[in-house]
């Protein structure tokens, strides 16, 4: 499955969603399956925008340090909300999986977006790590993991910053700027979206992991579980992508009919326009955050 001479210009969203972002896991190995080894630096993936532990994941992948992520997960044991409280919030994981993955002086190759909620303005930022300096990669990957009211905000340049998943878990704002062929989406909503407005929507593949136990399974951070949904992520991803890329990663007209065909088999879609949500979270969120201990 190797990739033609004109690559095509793709990009990659990846949503928050905790443990369940085990899945992306898989998601991004079947990915390196259809645009090769090395899919940023060498490849079509051109822009990334992630929430959460979707920054983590997508930061690994962008820096070809999948393994190295994947390797972390499946070393995690947290079971229940307690041990996550403790642990995970507690963020020994989250400073060993960014030091990990992230070198003195990364700079990723595509741009790449994560999403982090200014405390000190009220507002919500895509920060493209692509423009700001090297020092501060580590800490917006930090501040995007960082949920409000839980854990302690992160001061960047006199900024203090937090998970931005809470306002926009779903980022796919910032693609929009960008002249992309085709983008994957991958999130955990029950909802069945159409994204801003059908022409944009009409180049999104849709990958979308769903569970009647959300509350426990994105806390659910032991091994059984890590790996059942790393293995679900590469296995359906696999057989979708074999079906949309049946004639290559190029092959656009084909694509946009494959996305087009799976919209009509999902049903009804409710629409979704970045602002509005944005606007509406803020809302429903400050009265918790503003007041919480920074």
């Amino acid at each position: 499955m190797g990739m033609m001479d004109a690559m095509p210009n793709v990009g990659l969203v990846l949503s928050g969603g905790f443990a369940k972002g085990a899945y992306q896991i898989g998601v991004l190995k079947a990915m390196r399956e259809f645009f090769g080894d090395e899919p940023v630096r060498n490849g079509p993936v051109r822009c990334i925008s992630a929430s959460s532990i979707g920054s983590l994941n997508g930061y690994a992948f962008a820096r070809n340090r999948l393994d190295v992520a994947e390797n972390m997960w499946r070393s995690l044991e947290y079971q229940g909300f307690r041990s996550f409280m403790k642990n995970y919030l507690g963020s020994p994981y989250i400073t060993g999986a960014i030091r990990a993955m992230a070198g003195p002086s990364d700079i990723p190759q595509p741009c790449f977006y994560t999403t982090c909620f200014n405390m000190t303005k009220l507002k919500l930022n895509y920060i493209n790590l692509k423009r700001v300096h090297p020092r501060h990669v580590k800490d917006y990957l930090r501040a995007s993991v960082m949920l409000p009211v839980f854990t302690r905000a992160i001061e960047i340049s006199g900024m203090k910053y937090v998970d931005g998943a809470l306002v926009d878990n779903i980022p796919v704002r910032p693609l929009m700027r960008h002249p992309l062929d085709y983008a994957v989406v991958v999130h955990f909503d029950n909802d069945n979206y159409l994204f801003e407005n059908d022409y944009f929507d009409s180049k999104l593949i849709k990958i979308n992991f769903l569970d009647d136990k959300v509350i426990k399974n994105s806390l659910a951070f032991d091994r059984n579980s890590v790996s059942y949904m790393i293995g679900t992520g590469y296995e359906q991803s696999m057989t979708l992508f074999g079906m949309i890329f049946k004639n290559g990663i190029d092959d656009l007209e084909y694509i946009y009919r494959k996305i087009r065909f799976l919209r009509d088999m999902r049903g009804k879609q409710k629409f979704r326009l970045t602002g509005d949500v944005v606007v509406n979270n803020i809302n429903r969120v400050l009265k918790k955050v503003v007041h919480s201990k920074m």
